[in-house]
């Protein structure tokens, strides 16, 4: 909406969790835009239905990771699907009154029943150009916890991960821009607290540094994420001076076979290196798992499992999803089965206290049977 609005493009717009027939009823949109992940593409296929359902001549547009990693699956019911990066897409789109047309980078949409696509859209660059979000469109009665991204894109090329696809490639916004937008939001909301949610925050140790030093004093906790190699003693003491208070870090498993096949680029050594650099500046680390992948035995898992006990490491396990537009995709189209599983963590008593981490004997027992 910002961005449209920098560019002189004003109209009217409602924001909802589900386009129902009531919120339909009431709004009578001449648009309804989605955005999905391959995960719930499904349901943004029923949301397509319901709002073609109840008006055929209300436009139906998604965006988002999954119609840009496989645009050929764009649905009946909706008629234009932007590849990429959106802001000036859906600016032109606007300016064209929502017909696409062979002019208009970055589309896939219907023309008498065959799909059509435009040559890819160029990146933004500098991100700087787009404007903070126009977080007011949101109802008062979402949770009031806030977040922000202070980048797009990853060094990065896992071989599970679809973002890095998405993006093409990492790019910044600048410190100042980051600052800015992190004092806008502590104003407009009251917050103490945000988390900042790129792939990785430290991809620029200069960059962290700089928005570090701008926010320090700004009386907010933070969280980030970042890769393991990139958690070094220096970049620790920089996340402790900018306050923020926990980690999150895909180590992914801590088999140097399976790091390896997933194209980590990094090690266990790495994975060690770093809860220990966030535990001496006293910043908490959440960890990120994957497990069902290509090749992974009793002794790989075992290894994980192992490293998240010594260290006493909070965690989410995830099933191996392939996802559209990574290597692991294999052509599927049975979207249900990409569907986000996490293995609910078990729990190990210490004088009478539960924790939750995995006890080692419990999770190969299980291991076993299912084999």
């Amino acid at each position: 909406m910002s961005y449209c609005r920098k560019h002189g493009t004003e109209f009217t717009y409602e924001y909802t969790e589900e386009p129902s027939i009531a919120v339909l009823k009431r709004f009578k949109p001449d648009v309804v835009a989605l955005t999905s992940i391959t995960e719930n593409y499904n349901q943004a296929k029923l949301y397509a239905q319901i709002v073609k359902r109840f008006d055929t001549n209300i436009r139906v547009i998604i965006g988002g990771a999954h119609i840009s990693a496989v645009p050929n699956t764009l649905s009946s019911d909706m008629d234009i699907g932007v590849i990429g990066e959106g802001e000036q897409t859906f600016l032109d789109l606007y300016r064209n009154e929502f017909e696409p047309s062979s002019k208009i980078d970055g589309l896939v949409y219907w023309e008498k029943g065959t799909l059509k696509m435009t040559r890819d859209r160029e990146l933004i660059e500098p991100l700087d150009t787009i404007p903070h979000p126009d977080r007011s469109i949101y109802p008062k009665s979402l949770p009031t916890q806030q977040y922000l991204f202070t980048s797009r894109g990853c060094t990065n090329r896992c071989v599970f991960c679809s973002s890095s696809r998405f993006w093409k490639k990492l790019r910044l916004f600048s410190s100042a821009y980051v600052a800015e937008e992190i004092f806008a939001v502590k104003q407009d909301f009251g917050v103490s607290h945000l988390n900042i949610l790129d792939d990785t925050f430290l991809s620029s140790v200069k960059r962290a540094r700089e928005i570090s030093e701008l926010v320090k004093d700004a009386g907010l906790t933070f969280f980030v994420n970042a890769r393991a190699n990139q958690v070094t003693e220096d970049t620790a003491l920089i996340l402790k001076r900018m306050n923020v208070t926990q980690v999150g870090i895909g180590f992914e498993s801590n088999s140097e076979k399976i790091l390896t096949y997933l194209q980590k680029g990094n090690t266990p050594a790495d994975n060690q290196n770093a809860v220990n650099n966030l535990r001496k500046q006293g910043i908490n680390v959440f960890g990120y798992f994957i497990r069902d992948i290509p090749g992974e035995t009793r002794e790989d898992l075992k290894a994980t499992y192992k490293f998240i006990r010594k260290n006493k490491i909070s965690y989410d396990m995830y099933h191996l999803i392939p996802l559209p537009g990574t290597p692991l995709y294999k052509g599927s189209e049975n979207w249900d089965d990409c569907k986000v599983r996490v293995y609910r963590p078990l729990y190990w008593r210490v004088r009478g206290r539960l924790r939750q981490v995995k006890p080692l004997a419990a999770a190969y027992r299980r291991l076993k049977t299912k084999r």
